[in-house]
C-alpha cells in the first residue's frame, strides 16, 4: 500500500532525496516485482508533464517537500533530476517560505507551523487522493533545528488530526554531540517529547554513528552530509523495502511454522481466484507452474508466507507498547564499494556480528570479539549483555535469506522478560546494495536512548542559568513548558532503563 513521505527542513529534504534515489536504484532491478514501486512512487505517465519534472523519469516520488527556504527544495529537485535511476519529484509537491526559523523550536512550532500547515495538508491531500489505500506517512526530519524540528512537529500533529487511522513513522536525525546549534538540547528534547505523544514510532539516526560508519568502515576520510545521508538512506531502504514474514527456525520445521502463520492456512489449502480463472481459461499446467515460480521469485519466499506491509507491520510490532516509541537501526555489512567483489559473504558471520552489535549496543561492526559466541542458541554469559530491547525486527535480504537459521536472535536475555513474542523475522531473496547477503536489526532498545541522558543534562544546565530561554518565551514557550518536557524525557529514560 502507498506511503507518503514528508520531507521537513533542510535535513529532511536532503535525506529524502537520498532515500528516493536509493529506493529507485534497488527497485530498478525488478526483483521485487512489477508493483513494488507503487508503494513509494507514482507512474510518471499518469502525471501532467511540467518544466519541474524530469522528462526522462518514469517514476514520481509520493512526497511532499517542506522548508522555510526555497533553495533547499530547489536543491532536492536538482538532485532528483540528476539521478540516473529514473525518478523525479512531481510538480506542485512543495511548500516553502521565504525565511528560516532561526534554529528556534518555539518559532517553528508556534509561528511557522500554523502558517505552513494548511498548504502542506493540501499537498498531502492531493498525494493521498492518488493512493488506492493509504498505508501511512514517513516523516524525515532533524530534531535539532527550527523548521524540521519545530514546524515539522506541528505538521506531524496536523497530519495525525487529519489522518488519524494512518500509521506515522518519524525518521529523526539526532545531532552531533558538539553540534553547531547552541540550543540543540532544547530543540531535540522538545521534538522528541512532542513526537512521542503522536507518532506510531520513531527511528533514530545518529549523526555520530553515521559519521563513524563513513570514516571507520567505508574509508571516507572527510565525510559530508551527502555521505551521511547515503548511509542513512541505505539503512532506511533495508528496513522498508518489501519482504515476507518467516519463522526463526529453518528446514522442515520452518515450513510447518509458516503454514501456521496468520493468513496463510487458507492460501495453502485452496487455489487463489487468479489460479481458478486460469484453469477455466484452459491454461496449461506448465504455464501455471511458470507463473507461480515467477511470483515466488518476486516474493523472495513461498507464496504461502504472509507479505508484510512495510509501514504497518513495522510500527505495530516494534512500537506496540506505548512507553517504547524510540527504536534504533543496525545494518550489516558496511563495506566500501570497491571491496564488495573481494569479500566472501556467509550468513553465520554476518548474523554473529549483527547479534554482537545488538547485545553490545554498538552501531559499528568492529571491536566486538568479546560479544560473539559459537555456543548453541547463541547465548552469551549474562554479564556480556550491555543492551536490552522491548521488541526487535530482523530483516534478511539475499541468497538463502528465507531458510537461514536465526534462532539466536530470539534471545531471552536480549529482550525484556515480560515481552511476548518480541522478535519478528522477515526476508527477501533479492540482493541489496549489490551485496549477496544483508541483514538489518531494528530494536526498541536501551542504546537508542543513550544520547538522551547527556542532552538532558545540558538542557538542565542551560535552563537553570536561563540561557536562551527568552528566545523561546518570545513565541509562547515558557520555563514551565521546558520543565514539563524534561520530566517527560526522564520518564522515557526510566522506562528504557527498566528493560
Amino acid at each position: 500500500m502507498p506511503v507518503i513521505t514528508v520531507q521537513l527542513g533542510q535535513c529532511g529534504n536532503q535525506l529524502g532525496a537520498a532515500w528516493f534515489d536509493t529506493l529507485a536504484e534497488e527497485l530498478s532491478s525488478g526483483a521485487y516485482g512489477p508493483y513494488a514501486a507503487d508503494a513509494y512512487f507514482q507512474q510518471q505517465d499518469t502525471l501532467r508533464s511540467s518544466s519541474n519534472s524530469n522528462a526522462a523519469a518514469s517514476l514520481a516520488a509520493r512526497a511532499v517537500l517542506v522548508d522555510m527556504e526555497p533553495k533547499v527544495i530547489y536543491s532536492a529537485r536538482q538532485r532528483a533530476q540528476a539521478s540516473s535511476h529514473g525518478w523525479c519529484y512531481s510538480s506542485g509537491s512543495a511548500a516553502s517560505g521565504q525565511s528560516g526559523s532561526g534554529n528556534n523550536w518555539a518559532m517553528g512550532h508556534h509561528q511557522w507551523g500554523p502558517r505552513m500547515a494548511p498548504a502542506v495538508l493540501e499537498l498531502v491531500r492531493r498525494q493521498a487522493e492518488a493512493c488506492d489505500v493509504l498505508e501511512g506517512f514517513l516523516l524525515l526530519q532533524s530534531v535539532a533545528g527550527g523548521t524540521g524540528a519545530g514546524a515539522g512537529t506541528f505538521i506531524a500533529e496536523a497530519l495525525v488530526d487529519e489522518y488519524s487511522s494512518a500509521h506515522m513513522l518519524n525518521c529523526c536525525v539526532w545531532p552531533y554531540a558538539s553540534g553547531e546549534v547552541t540550543v540543540q538540547p532544547f530543540n531535540s528534547l522538545l521534538s522528541m517529547t512532542a513526537l512521542a505523544q503522536i507518532s506510531s514510532g520513531m527511528l533514530l539516526l545518529q549523526n555520530e554513528a553515521l559519521h563513524a560508519t563513513c570514516t571507520r568502515l567505508l574509508g571516507i576520510r572527510h565525510p559530508g552530509f551527502k555521505d551521511l545521508n547515503a548511509v542513512a538512506a541505505r539503512a532506511l531502504a533495508s528496513a522498508l523495502l518489501p519482504c515476507r514474514a518467516r519463522p526463526t527456525t529453518a528446514g522442515p520445521t520452518a515450513a510447518a511454522a509458516t503454514a501456521a502463520m496468520p493468513g496463510t492456512a487458507q492460501s495453502s489449502q485452496r487455489p487463489s481466484p487468479g489460479s481458478r480463472s486460469q484453469q477455466r481459461l484452459g491454461s496449461s499446467e506448465a504455464e501455471q507452474q511458470q507463473q507461480q515460480q515467477q511470483q515466488q521469485a518476486w516474493c523472495g519466499m513461498s507464496v504461502g508466507s504472509p507479505q508484510l506491509h512495510s509501514m504497518a507491520d513495522l510500527t505495530c510490532h516494534l512500537f506496540s507498547h506505548p512507553s517504547y516509541r524510540l527504536a534504533s537501526i543496525r545494518c550489516v555489512p558496511q563495506l566500501p564499494a570497491g571491496s564488495v567483489d573481494f569479500t566472501t559473504f556467509t550468513w553465520p558471520a554476518l548474523l554473529r556480528r549483527l547479534k554482537a552489535m545488538g547485545v553490545s549496543g554498538s552501531y559499528l561492526e568492529e571491536g566486538l570479539s568479546g560479544f560473539t559466541t559459537s555456543a548453541p542458541g547463541g547465548l552469551l554469559p549474562l554479564h556480556k549483555y550491555k543492551n536490552r530491547a522491548a521488541s526487535s525486527m530482523l530483516l534478511l535480504r539475499g541468497q538463502d535469506a528465507g531458510s537461514v537459521p536465526v534462532s539466536e536472535f530470539d534471545d531471552p536475555h536480549f529482550h525484556a522478560p515480560w515481552a511476548v513474542d518480541p522478535l519478528l523475522v522477515a526476508s527477501h531473496s533479492a540482493k541489496f546494495a549489490g551485496w549477496q547477503m544483508a541483514a538489518t536489526l531494528l530494536a526498541t532498545d536501551q542504546a537508542c536512548v543513550a544520547e538522551l541522558q547527556p542532552m538532558l543534562a545540558k538542557a538542565y544546565a542551560m535552563a537553570s542559568a536561563r540561557a536562551y530561554l527568552h528566545q523561546y518565551e518570545a513565541y509562547g514557550l515558557g520555563e514551565a513548558d521546558m520543565q514539563q518536557c524534561f520530566a517527560a524525557v526522564e520518564d522515557v529514560l526510566a522506562a528504557y532503563a527498566a528493560l
